[in-house]
């Protein structure tokens, strides 16, 4: 590493200011892992997959999280893809939002109408999935692909 950053000096020296400025963002995501969600269970290729990942138990599975992905079907799956992140613990829930309106639908008991799933796929007909059983550890510089199937 030392060796790289002694020719991009180097080189900067000759180049303008602008030119070197990405150097050090580049070295700081050298770590930095991804996580792909790769879900080919719907019921029907309407609507969108929202998937929404979490850093701890607190709001989870139906709350912000950190970062939302949205992706559109095609035929019968559909993929998020999580980049730029950093080593640590980690729950994906993933959401077949059929009508597009960017949040769960639920019957009247309060049961979800569209399809869901998290990581690790331990889904429940009458309780939320739980922070334990669905996290993860993500480490430096891995790449990740999770499999989830959506309960209906």
């Amino acid at each position: 590493m030392n060796h790289l950053v002694r020719i991009l000096a180097a080189l900067c020296v000759a180049a303008p200011p602008s030119a070197c400025m990405a150097a050090p963002a580049q070295a700081r995501d050298e770590g930095a892992a991804t996580v792909r969600v790769e879900v080919a269970s719907f019921r029907n290729a309407g609507g969108t997959l929202s998937c929404r990942l979490f850093t701890d138990a607190a709001s989870f599975p139906d709350g912000e999280g950190v970062r939302t992905v949205r992706a559109r079907i095609d035929g019968a799956q559909a993929a998020c893809v999580f980049e730029g992140l950093t080593p640590g613990t980690y729950a994906v829930a993933a959401l077949h939002d059929e009508n597009g309106n960017g949040r769960v639908d639920r019957n009247f008991v309060g049961i979800p109408s569209e399809g869901y799933g998290v990581s690790n796929n331990r889904t429940y007909a009458m309780a939320s999935p739980k922070w334990d059983e669905s996290r993860f550890t993500l480490a430096a510089r891995e790449a990740l692909v999770l499999r989830i199937g959506l309960r209906y």
